[in-house]
Parts: structure tokens; sequence; C-alpha cells
């Protein structure tokens, strides 16, 4: 491919594998949402490697109670040596690997299937749609992990490779229960496309119904059952997630908004994520089985999630288009379009000349849909004098190595540096990504002291206003000692406190 390949276009990904990294630390650095997502998963990655309960964090307490996130911890690997970044990071090297894999399946593609297929990729890893998924405006989530996971399965399943095929079908299981749906459907798309491609000529119904796709829906769903059984005993005789999200529906107006809307975001993210794979299926004599056959797929993944985000109804926006939903669904149709095109090149099925015209369209329309589609907060501002704050915070920063350069956030996040790791803090909740790196609680709305604390804190702080307020319920012994701030009243333990304030 480098002989024929503008280098700029193979360093596409490396650069944008750092500007993604870099746009995480920006966004957690400067974002007004409070990332409170973000620092739940960074504990559940870390936790347990600094002798923590397992999957357990200071907001809801025993998280394995709500969601089978057993692929975060792996994630500990990075995040107990980088914090939160470790996530980001990844992140990117999870992409950075599918780049490298995906650069050497190239060689069967002829020159202009291999540079159609790389702006394509690209497209859908950088893409809009992808960076407003990205952003994550509640910090990060486990699903983000879908899209190169799902794209490093496909890639191996398409060439054949079983053994790391099942090493990154087993990591995209464990990242949550709802995965192995996500897996179920790129097989069975991948069987039809298989089947199709090696036995043509037979009736469209033997390509859907067969041994082959009825074993995999059987051991699919019975995991899938497994995965849900497993929180239910857990959780005890607790009502179950599902059964919450459906008791939040009534068939009323708001109900109504809630599927209009929730369809159109699915359709049309269906048909965005389609384009590309056009080019391939114009001249391909089963094309209409293989649309239908991705489209049955997609529309049950679209269920589910639909069906995951009426547990916040009557919540209409953001629901389906919440950045962890529609991340799953996009890296289906990710995962689905790498298999088809690696497959169609090995069976010498010829793309449409104008496949990279497609791409460029399709990526265009993104730009105009994917505000609407993906829901989000954070923005960058195009206005120079913003820019130009912007690019002096990342300087004055050097690129987020040494963050919060002035003010109660510079006081917070040396103070944060000086706590023994695995130490407890009580925050408010606007303060607590400064504490990233040990395990903060925030005060309840009611001033009463966090739920999930374990140990002694060793910081308490309060907001010197509220505390003439008196909006706190609870203070620490008359031997804390008290930290000098003009705005906070910080409460600090007074071992920790002799140590490092003689």
């Amino acid at each position: 491919m480098g002989r024929y390949t503008n280098p700029l276009l193979i360093m596409l990904p490396v650069i944008g594998c750092i500007l993604w990294f870099l746009l995480k630390v920006f966004q957690f650095q400067t974002s007004p949402e409070q990332y409170a997502d973000g620092m739940v998963i960074l504990q559940l990655s870390r936790g347990w490697l600094e002798g923590r309960p397992f999957l357990f964090d200071t907001v809801y307490g025993n998280h394995a109670l709500q969601h089978n996130y057993y692929f975060i911890p792996i994630a500990g690997i990075f995040t107990k040596w980088m914090g939160v970044y470790g996530l980001f990071m990844a992140y990117v090297c999870l992409t950075g690997g599918f780049f490298i894999t995906y650069y050497q399946s190239l060689s069967r593609f002829n020159v202009l299937e291999r540079r159609a297929s790389w702006v394509t990729a690209l497209c859908y890893v950088f893409g809009p749609m992808a960076y407003f998924m990205y952003l994550d405006y509640f910090g990060w989530h486990p699903e983000q992990y879908f899209v190169p996971l799902l794209a490093l399965l496909a890639l191996c399943l398409a060439q054949r490779k079983w053994r790391m095929g099942a090493v990154w079908l087993l990591l995209t299981f464990l990242v949550k229960e709802s995965a192995i749906v996500l897996i179920c459907c790129l097989l069975l798309f991948c069987s039809v496309v298989d089947l199709v491609l090696r036995h043509p000529g037979k009736h469209w119904l033997s390509y859907i119904l067969n041994k082959r796709n009825v074993i995999i829906t059987v051991v699919c769903l019975g995991l899938f059952a497994l995965g849900i059984w497993w929180l239910s005993y857990l959780n005890g005789p607790k009502t179950s997630r599902l059964d919450q999200a459906f008791s939040n529906v009534q068939l009323n107006q708001t109900f109504a908004y809630y599927v209009l809307f929730s369809g159109a975001v699915g359709l049309l993210t269906f048909g965005l994520a389609l384009i590309p794979s056009i080019p391939w299926l114009r001249t391909f004599g089963y094309k209409g089985l293989i649309i239908w056959s991705l489209g049955g797929c997609y529309m049950v993944l679209f269920v589910m999630f639909a069906t995951e985000s009426l547990y916040y109804f009557p919540t209409i926006y953001p629901g389906i288009s919440y950045p962890p939903r529609i991340s799953g669904m996009w890296a289906f149709m990710f995962s689905a379009f790498l298999f088809l095109s690696c497959r169609f090149a090995q069976a010498g099925i010829l793309r449409d000349r104008n496949a990279v015209s497609w791409t460029l369209a399709g990526c265009l329309l993104q730009f105009v849909f994917a505000p609407f589609l993906v829901a989000h907060h954070f923005n960058f501002e195009f206005k120079p004098a913003r820019l130009a704050a912007n690019v002096s915070y990342m300087l004055q920063t050097h690129f987020g190595l040494n963050p919060y350069p002035d003010g109660t956030a510079k006081e917070l996040h040396q103070l944060a540096e000086k706590l023994p790791g695995g130490s407890e803090v009580i925050v408010p909740f606007q303060h607590l990504r400064y504490f990233e790196n040990v395990y903060p609680s925030f005060w309840e709305n009611n001033g009463a002291f966090p739920l999930h604390v374990l140990g002694k804190p060793v910081l308490y702080i309060y907001e010197k206003d509220l505390v003439k307020r008196g909006a706190y319920r609870t203070f620490p012994g008359s031997d804390y000692q008290t930290v000098p701030n003009k705005q906070l009243l910080i409460l600090a333990d007074p071992g920790w406190y002799k140590q490092n304030f003689k």
C-alpha cells in the first residue's frame, strides 16, 4: 500500500490517535461537565489493584450490581499509572492496533480499494459521528471500547484467524452484559455474507435459516440470559433494572415523541453507516439479502438500546442518542463493513470506482446530522479569541501534563497529589475531578455524609458559604486540622497534616 498511497494518508491514524487522546485530556480538564461517570469507571478499573473491593466505586458502591463491566479492570494496566487518562490511552492503543492490523490486511485489495477502504475506516473512527460519541459528556463508559474491539473481531473473522478472533470476542464479551447481543448480530451477519459468497444460487431463506445461524443464536441467547441472571443473582430480591425501565413507560404523548425521536435517530444512523458499503453492493446480485440481513441485525440492537434507555424515561434526549448506546450501533455497522469489504475483496468482487466519493459524501452528511444524532454538551468554539485561549491553555499546561495552572483548581490538584495512594476524600461535587488520583466521594444534595465511604477520609472539603447556611450535616472530630483556603473549608486528618504542613 505504501507505494501507491500518499504517506500523509498512512499517517492520519497516528495523527488521529494523538489528537483523540489530547481531545479527552482537554475535555477532562476544561469541560463544565463534572465527568462523574468517568471518575466511576476510573475507580472500577484500578481499585482492585489498590486493595479495594472488585468493581466498587464511591458513587454507586458495588457496581457489579448494575452492569457486568468485567473488561474495565483490564484497563487498570493503564489507569494504575496514568489515572483517568489511562482510559483514553487504552482506547487509542486499541484503535492504533486496529489500524496496524487493517493496514496488513489490505494487501489483498487493489490500489483503488486500498485507498477507499483506508479512507472509509478513517471516517468511521475519526469522523463527525465518532467525534461526538467519543466526547461522551459524562466522561467515559466501557461501551466506548466497542468500536475498536468489534473492528478487530471482524477483521479476524474475515481473515479466518480464529485464535485471535477468540481473544477479541472474549474481550468484547466482557465489556458489558449487552455485548453478547452485538457479537451475536455481527456473527449472524458474517455468516450470511460468508454463505452467500461460498454457495451462491440458493434460495434466500437458506442463508438465514440454517444450522450454523441457529447455533449462533442459541449460544448467544444463552450467554445473554446467563449475564442477566448473574446480575439478578447479585441483586437478590430487588426489582430488576428491566422491570424499572418498563415501569417508567406510559402510553401518552411523551412516549409517542420518544418513539418518533428514537426511530429517527436509529434510521438516520443506519443510513449514514450504510453509505460506505453501497459501492460494494451496487452490482452484487444478493445486495437486497445483505442489506436486509444488516438491517435486521441493526434493528435488534436498536430495540435493545432503546429498551435500555427506557430506564431513564421520560427523558427523550439523550435516550437512544446517548454516546454509550449509539456507539454500540455504530460499532456494529463499522465491523459489518470491515467484514463485508474484506470478504468481497477475497472473493474477487470489485467495488464501484467512485467508492471514495461515496465515503466522502457520507462523511459530509455526518457533519450535517451528527450534532442531532449524538447527544452532546461539550463543543469547541471557533471564535479566534476562544481558539487562542484554548491553544494558550494547552501550551501553559504542557498539553495536559501540568493541569490547572491557577485558582482553586490548582490548589486542590496540588493537595490531591500529596495524598497517599488509596486515600478517600469527601468533596463538593464540582471539585470531584481534581482528586482523580485517589477516591473522592461527594456530599449528598441534602448535605448528608456519602453512602459508599469505606475507610477514614483523609480530607473533608466544604464550601464556606454553605457551611454558614448550615447545609452540611457531618463534620469530623475536633482533631482534624484546617488547611488554609479562601473559598473552601478543608479539614485534614491530623496524622497526614503533620507530615505535609509542619
